[in-house]
């Protein structure tokens, strides 16, 4: 375990190795306004980042995850992490914005991170690689951290490779057959569910796999596991362990809280376990602000809409033998195809498929890379969470996580107890940050960053992210700091720089 921590360093950390072994078992609460950015501000540049000893900057290109680290270094230049680079489908200008954000971040690293760490194959955190090749190509990596999941000779991940595998390829023939039918609209909608372009959308260099084989070819590649050693930051009293993904199936698949105690925020007990909290809302009413059917027995988040443009002709030509076959016709198009959509039989297909798609999802999320990067003594110093989309299993891997350095033990729930930072994974969605093993663990929490476009999220009928629930949470542990990239806070901490591109926090 030892001899793979050392292989990603990218520099020899002055003294002698630490001897480590692991097991894997007040400020007012700040009034967000709701405008967008204005081109250009830099209202907070001012600041002095190097009064710190840590900056996180998480940009605001939209519904997706772009980081950049710097750790302080005495004599040194800052130590350089960099977290995926994306933003989901659908983005308008996402080219131009991916462009944008990637020529910032270039620039202000002098062209080389130490580290780019890319968490999971999902394109809101992988499509800048694609869709700003030029600006990527000027960036040196010093190496390069993936998840054990993608390591060729471990069965697991092939596993798991083989099952995500035919899931995308089922998903793609769906996504084909709707697109050849002149429903491109319904393909978008699967694309949306899964995170990933399908079928003729995804040309052979714009699929999530093409970039991250491109981040992968530069080479110096780490597979990181939770079982490994802490990464020492060479010139700095810091450490970044591996939290997750867990190296255990059961915990893999364990995407969802459970029904009978919900881990996570956004759920609502009812007679029947727990629901999403838009899900008792919709049941609860009939008729909604959105004009949605509130009968439909499944949540918009997993509905696909059909064509609005009117019923679908059950027969390519009206019958003509007589009045029992067109009584039979008026019986299907009065009571399958006409009326309320969630009725209709002509796209029951449909529903295997987004299932299919809200699966592959999940499953992807929950292989999610998770870091904490430790700053001070081993077992006493700040530690900031990046958690990317990690669902319910992930987290709970966490709980039995254990790390032994120069004597000094330490536990998955001791680190989120010093946590002073978490990026809030998955845009604040309701099955990405837990409650009594996460947040409530967070006692030390300062600041809390959510990268977020609630607009493009609503478009997209993702229900409510970020989560008001998760954001209540979050502020009575850290008041006044939890930050959305799609608002901008009214009281500015003094530690806060904000600019039209990104957030950072100086801590």
């Amino acid at each position: 375990m030892r001899s793979r921590a050392r292989s990603a360093r990218t520099a020899k950390a002055p003294g002698k190795p630490r001897k480590t072994r692991t097991k894997a078992s007040a400020q007012r609460p700040v009034r967000h306004s709701s405008g967008p950015p204005v081109e250009g501000d830099a209202r907070a540049t001012a600041h002095n980042a190097s009064a710190g000893r840590v900056t996180v900057r998480v940009y605001r290109q939209g519904l997706g995850d772009c980081i950049l680290v710097k750790v302080k270094r005495a004599g040194h230049d800052d130590f350089k992490l960099m977290i995926d680079c994306g933003v989901v489908l659908g983005t308008p200008d996402a080219g131009k914005i991916m462009i944008r954000v990637m020529d910032n971040l270039v620039g202000d690293t002098q062209e080389k991170v130490d580290v780019l760490a890319i968490t999971h194959e999902h394109w809101d955190h992988l499509s800048g690689f694609t869709q700003a090749p030029d600006a990527f190509a000027k960036l040196a990596v010093g190496a390069v951290w993936v998840a054990w999941t993608e390591d060729p000779k471990d069965d697991l991940a092939n596993q798991l490779r083989t099952e995500l595998g035919a899931a995308r390829q089922k998903l793609a023939a769906c996504a084909s057959a709707l697109r050849a039918t002149d429903d491109g609209a319904t393909a978008e909608a699967l694309e949306d569910i899964a995170l990933i372009p399908l079928g003729a959308a995804a040309s052979s260099r714009m699929t999530t796999k093409a970039a991250f084989d491109k981040v992968k070819a530069r080479g110096n590649v780490r597979m990181c596991r939770p079982s490994d050693a802490p990464f020492e930051i060479p010139g700095a009293n810091a450490r970044i362990y591996v939290l997750g993904p867990p190296h255990d199936p059961t915990l893999i698949r364990r995407i969802n809280p459970s029904t009978a105690n919900p881990e996570t925020y956004g759920l609502v007990m009812t007679g029947k376990g727990a629901l999403p909290r838009g899900v008792v809302v919709a049941l609860d009413s009939r008729d909604d602000a959105s004009g949605q059917d509130a009968a439909a027995p499944f949540h918009a988040r997993v509905t696909i809409p059909l064509d609005g443009k009117g019923p679908l002709a059950l027969f390519d030509k009206p019958a003509d033998d007589g009045d029992d076959w067109r009584a039979i016709d008026r019986f299907f198009q009065d009571n399958y195809v006409a009326g309320a959509d969630w009725r209709r039989i002509d796209g029951e297909w449909l529903g295997s498929a987004t299932e299919l798609a809200l699966a592959l999802q999940s499953y992807t999320n929950n292989t999610s890379l998770v870091l904490a990067l430790e700053l001070g003594e081993p077992g006493k110093g700040d530690v900031l969470l990046f958690a990317a989309d990690a669902q319910v299993g992930n987290w709970e891997s966490w709980q039995t996580w254990t790390c032994e350095t120069n004597g000094v033990k330490m536990t998955g729930p001791d680190l989120l107890k010093r946590t002073i930072f978490y990026k809030v994974g998955h845009h604040g969605s309701h099955n990405a940050t837990l409650k009594g093993h996460g947040v409530e663990e967070m006692d030390g929490l300062k600041a809390a960053i959510i990268p977020v476009d609630e607009a493009e999220a609503k478009k997209k009928h993702w229900g409510s992210m970020p989560l008001p629930d998760l954001i209540a949470a979050l502020e009575k542990k850290a008041p006044g700091m939890v930050l959305r990239t799609d608002q901008e806070p009214v009281n500015r901490a003094s530690n806060v720089v904000i600019d039209d591109k990104y957030f950072e926090v100086i801590l």
